[in-house]
């Protein structure tokens, strides 16, 4: 298999398996369609817990790397082909929907520097040694589940992002007030997904459900990649409404 669980790192069990799979997509190892060994088999050969081999494959599935099949398994994911739609300025989540009228809750789920990931670190033109601060956040309105957001900023520029309070509160707003130097453009690819596990549970709907994906890149005034986050939304609470225009 190539790969072992190093104990004496300070990576949880489960992102050491995450990154393993995820640089063998990357490779080339496994591609579109390949079956993953199954959890129980995963958490055999490498010493851990079912749980912990789930939450690596989780976390997979939420960024469209690996799809869950009921009864069949789980899949590393085809690539899919883009629609690009062009938007006159960026805004995040809080400010879109602030000018919808709704006020949108965001409760922290997890906050930390990590090592960049290999595909992230791809995107960012960073190398494996550099940081980025992880965030996860449930994003509500009215009290109800709306969305799973998962971001990814360099920690160079942002150091004190995995530090401050980020509950009910708009990332965006932050940068630009912190740091002065906020996302200004990006590109969001959407597709259609299903919530399995912890997305589900957070959303709030049953296994399998449908759901919308959407990963974003973002670029500060400068043109460097500042962002590289992946949302997750409810289908049956978002809709994304393209206008065109002469």
């Amino acid at each position: 298999m190539g790969f072992a669980i190093n104990r004496t790192s300070p990576l949880p069990y489960y992102y050491q398996i995450e990154e393993w799979l995820r640089q063998r997509i990357a490779r080339g190892e496994l591609h579109s369609g390949d079956l993953i060994e199954s959890e129980t088999s995963l958490a055999e050969r490498l010493g851990v817990s079912r749980i912990t081999v789930r939450q690596a494959l989780n976390n997979l599935t939420e960024q469209g790397l690996l799809v869950r099949k009921r009864a069949l398994g789980t899949f590393v994911a085809e690539r899919r082909k883009p629609v690009v739609v062009s938007k006159s300025h960026l805004m995040g989540l809080t400010e879109e929907m602030a000018d919808e009228g709704l006020v949108v809750t965001s409760l922290v789920l997890e906050q930390q520097v990590l090592p960049t990931p290999e595909d992230v670190s791809n995107i960012f033109g960073m190398t494996s040694e550099d940081q980025v601060v992880f965030i996860r956040r449930l994003r509500s309105v009215n009290g109800l589940p709306l969305c799973v957001e998962i971001c990814y900023h360099p920690a160079r520029f942002y150091p004190k992002l995995a530090e401050l309070d980020l509950n009910n509160r708009s990332i965006y707003e932050i940068l630009d007030r912190e740091y002065n130097r906020r996302p200004v453009t990006a590109r969001d690819a959407l597709s259609a997904d299903n919530a399995f596990g912890n997305i589900a549970h957070w959303l709030q709907v049953p296994n399998g459900s449908a759901v919308m994906r959407i990963q974003r890149i973002a670029w500060d005034r400068a043109g460097i990649v500042v962002e590289v986050s992946y949302s997750i939304f409810r289908a049956d609470r978002h809709q994304m409404v393209i206008e065109y225009r002469s």
